[in-house]
């Protein structure tokens, strides 16, 4: 049988901004991305270094795709990581650009699984993933900038309330 505790325990989630919410926005050359990926890389190895072997991120655009690629790194370099793509509802890409839609779909074909949470959007579909994240898990790994609005917030307070541990990187200090 499956211990889940111990399987939360070695989990770790990510939320965070969309690149609309980031002053960079989409720009990947803009060295405060670079800043961010080295960020997000580190607090990969600390979150393996504490025990996590298995990540989760929702699949979105921006802090979610860097987040996957960094656990693809992770895995390169250190192995034993895993990651599951916690997806809020059949067909989130539907709308994003092609070059993105390619890349969530090498992020999902390269993962070691994932969950599709709804068949279709809802209202509350991103806040059902982000509560997935968080319940399933012992860290969270934000990228947040500090204002009050938004998932992001949303996953950092039910991560409080859970008693997860947090590394937040303040993309505004980059």
């Amino acid at each position: 049988m499956v211990d889940f505790s111990d399987l939360r325990k070695k989990t770790a989630c990510f939320s965070g901004h969309r690149p609309h919410r980031l002053a960079w926005g989409f720009d990947e050359d803009d060295s405060r991305h670079s800043e961010l990926i080295k960020r997000l890389d580190n607090a990969i190895t600390v979150a393996v270094a504490a025990g996590v072997t298995r990540f989760l991120c929702g699949g979105a655009l921006g802090v979610d795709t860097w987040a996957a690629e960094a656990v693809f790194r992770a895995k390169q370099e250190m192995g034993g990581v895993t990651l599951e793509v916690v997806i809020p509802f059949l067909g989130q890409e539907k709308r994003w650009a092609e070059e993105d839609k390619e890349r969530y779909k090498n992020i999902l074909l390269a993962s070691d699984g994932f969950i599709v949470l709804e068949p279709r959007y809802t209202p509350f579909c991103m806040m059902n993933r982000n509560k997935y994240l968080t319940e399933n898990s012992s860290r969270l790994i934000a990228v947040y900038d500090g204002n009050q609005t938004g998932g992001t917030w949303h996953t950092i307070k039910m991560a409080i309330e859970q008693g997860l541990e947090l590394d937040v990187i303040n993309p505004n200090y980059l």
